[in-house]
């Protein structure tokens, strides 16, 4: 699979997607069974699922009179260049006020809040306990 370079997927074409992420090589018909029904109509879904082979997100092999269609790039890289899109947008690209934003604003439990700071840690270099505690400001 191959990176989204400035793939937009919209909200309508994701649904579509997550139904494409499940299996290599389906038909039409496949993918249009896994998306929720009466939501769309078959002609929209249809005209989405052409709209993502013309992107390249999605490819499609013809097998006799069978399309089969794939996803040509991953969810974790569509999820990746959505976040960047999504920062570059209200954020100015910068990451930090991102999270701050999502940690002031958000609720999180201790378990979440445990992870995050695991994972920051790693990302930085440093080892975190598995006991850590919060540091307390000095007057």
């Amino acid at each position: 699979m191959s990176e989204p370079s400035e793939i937009h997927i919209t909200d309508a074409e994701w649904e579509l997607m997550e139904s494409i992420w499940q299996a290599d090589d389906q038909t039409a018909g496949d993918v249009l069974s896994r998306v929720v029904a009466g939501h769309r109509s078959h002609r929209t879904l249809r005209t989405l699922l052409a709209r993502l082979v013309e992107k390249g997100a999605v490819s499609v092999r013809v097998e006799g009179s069978r399309h089969l269609y794939s996803a040509a790039v991953s969810r974790e890289s569509c999820v990746r260049s959505a976040a960047q899109s999504f920062a570059a947008r209200f954020f100015d690209g910068n990451m930090q006020s991102l999270l701050m934003h999502f940690v002031e604003h958000e609720s999180l439990s201790e378990e979440d809040a445990k992870d995050l700071r695991e994972r920051l840690a790693a990302r930085v270099g440093k080892k975190v306990s598995k006991r850590s505690r919060p540091v307390k400001k000095s007057k």
